[in-house]
């Protein structure tokens, strides 16, 4: 997977446990696009602590996915979800459809 891709995802499942100025500042830098001396301005602090912040924020999320594994979860359920879908369009039956329907249900709400 594209490293931004996952880290978004870790973001997204473990954003939430980082402290409210940890995901200021991770959001600025990843999401946002601004620069280390652009966050280090707006919060008042230096360019290496902006750094080292974001750095922290990285290894947390990592180590949140290597306990919780929650990022690993859904997307087996994600890759679980699309096989159903593929395997019942090879079932010639009127139950198929409502399967592939269910499925493409599971995918829209992943």
């Amino acid at each position: 997977m594209e490293e931004f891709a996952k880290e978004a995802l870790l973001y997204d499942f473990y954003g939430e446990l980082l402290n409210d100025r940890q995901r200021e500042v991770y959001d600025a830098y990843t999401m946002e696009d601004l620069s280390l001396a652009e966050i280090a301005e707006q919060y008042g602090i230096s360019r290496q602590a902006v750094s080292t912040m974001i750095a922290r924020c990285r290894k947390a999320l990592k180590n949140y996915e290597e306990r919780l594994h929650l990022v690993q979860k859904f997307e087996e359920m994600k890759s679980f979800a699309g096989e159903i879908r593929e395997l019942s369009k090879k079932i010639e039956s009127p139950e198929a459809e409502k399967i592939q329907d269910l499925a493409d249900r599971i995918l829209g709400d992943l």
